[in-house]
């Protein structure tokens, strides 16, 4: 086991690099970051600091000894970066920026101002983004509650879900669902191969639409409920080859 405390100020970047495992961040005391690597190989690892950068970084490549249980406690608004082959990433803390990336391992982020999130096979979730989030999956499923500002997800033969965003969005699976509970910004983009594509608006908008499925069928609301309004516009641009599009007013 190798335990470390960092003493830190201003803006602090926390670097992890692990095989596989788990990697769990989560919120510490604010100017310290708090370290903890379970591992039957500590030799091969390097627990260091560099000005207000932590690295947590196995020495030895994601080969031998890379197996760990790694927990870093760290302030709120820290940035993190992590890069792992199969290990799975929790982040609790309050994040400034989040760049995760697995290639077989889940990722679960519950809080931060940016994400940029990548997984080849594993499940992504997120809770709340207040800014922009950028999300790729191969073959895993992404499920998010809210976005403040932009979301880019994408997905080849998963399901993406969104509860709520606020910015623009472009969001593309191949095989999967897409399903926007509520989209509130003003350009919306999706295509899908094979699944449905089910999206919430808000009352209010006009709509400029764009809709085409070669197999499948596009329902929209009731024309009563779309007129009249005076609204913001919005832009939707969605494409299925065989899946059903459907479009409601929520809220």
């Amino acid at each position: 086991m190798i335990r470390e405390t960092f003493t830190v100020e201003g803006p602090i970047q926390v670097e992890v690099s692990a095989a596989s495992g788990s990697i769990t961040v989560e919120r510490g005391s604010h100017g310290s970051v708090e370290v903890e690597v379970d591992t039957r190989n500590p030799d091969a690892w390097r627990v260091a600091q560099t000005g207000s950068t932590i690295s947590v970084t196995n020495e030895r490549g994601f080969g031998r000894g890379g197996r760990a249980r790694i927990r870093v406690a760290v302030p709120d608004g820290t940035s993190l970066s992590v890069r792992t082959a199969s290990a799975n990433v929790r982040a609790t803390a309050p994040l400034d920026r989040a760049t995760l990336s697995t290639a077989s391992g889940d990722i679960d982020l519950v809080d931060a101002v940016n994400a940029n999130l990548k997984s080849a096979s594993g499940d992504i979730a997120v809770d709340r983004i207040a800014a922009d989030l950028t999300a790729r999956a191969a073959s895993g499923n992404v499920r998010v509650g809210h976005v403040g500002g932009r979301a880019s997800l994408t997905s080849v033969s998963g399901d993406l879900q969104i509860d709520r965003v606020d910015g623009d969005a472009v969001v593309s699976t191949a095989s999967g669902d897409v399903r926007v509970k509520t989209f509130s910004g003003s350009d919306f983009e999706s295509a899908t191969v094979s699944g449905d594509l089910d999206l919430g608006l808000p009352p209010g908008r006009t709509v400029k639409l764009s809709a085409r499925t070669l197999s499948g069928s596009v329902r929209l609301p009731d024309r009563r409920q779309a007129s009249g309004s005076n609204g913001p516009e919005v832009s939707l641009r969605l494409r299925s080859v065989s899946g059903d599009i459907r479009i409601e007013r929520v809220g």
